[in-house]
């Protein structure tokens, strides 16, 4: 019945600040952009389809993220509450996975651009090694080594 995962939706408040973190700095490739201009036929279904009252104005981008899609959505209209803060262990709380090739590499070239991580890359007891870093906004986002899954 469920196929397989299309794409992972990370609300922002600025696409500016946001995009290029994962277009230029992660090198995932924008595959499409779009916006739902308020008080329009798609604006109102919007509003119905992810149940946010009031006339939806919202800027969408899609990232390849190899087999899994990346969505950024700004909403410009209704304004939202700032949904960051939450602890990594609070019900709600939300990260995705992107596999690397060399984490350890990856690692050291993201904080030497100053992406901040929570920890510094470690192995679980299965031999994957992990680690948790921020987008812009706080957005927390996964890196696995794929050599050791």
């Amino acid at each position: 019945m469920i196929g397989t995962a299309h794409h992972y939706g990370v609300t922002v408040s600025n696409l500016d600040d946001v995009l290029p973190f994962y277009r230029d700095t992660l090198g995932l490739e924008v595959i499409s952009e779009g916006h739902v201009e308020r008080d329009t036929e798609d604006s109102e279904k919007f509003e119905h389809f992810v149940g946010v009252d009031g006339a939806v104005d919202v800027e969408v981008v899609f990232l390849d993220a190899g087999g899994c899609q990346i969505e950024l959505l700004q909403y410009n209209h209704p304004p939202g509450d700032d949904a960051h803060g939450a602890n990594n262990n609070d019900a709600g709380a939300s990260h995705f996975c992107l596999e690397v090739d060399d984490i350890d590499a990856v690692y050291e070239e993201l904080t030497d651009e100053g992406i901040e991580f929570i920890y510094e890359p470690i192995t679980l007891s299965k031999g994957v090694r992990v680690a948790y870093m921020y987008d812009p906004e706080g957005n927390v986002v996964e890196l696995s080594d794929r050599s050791r899954m």
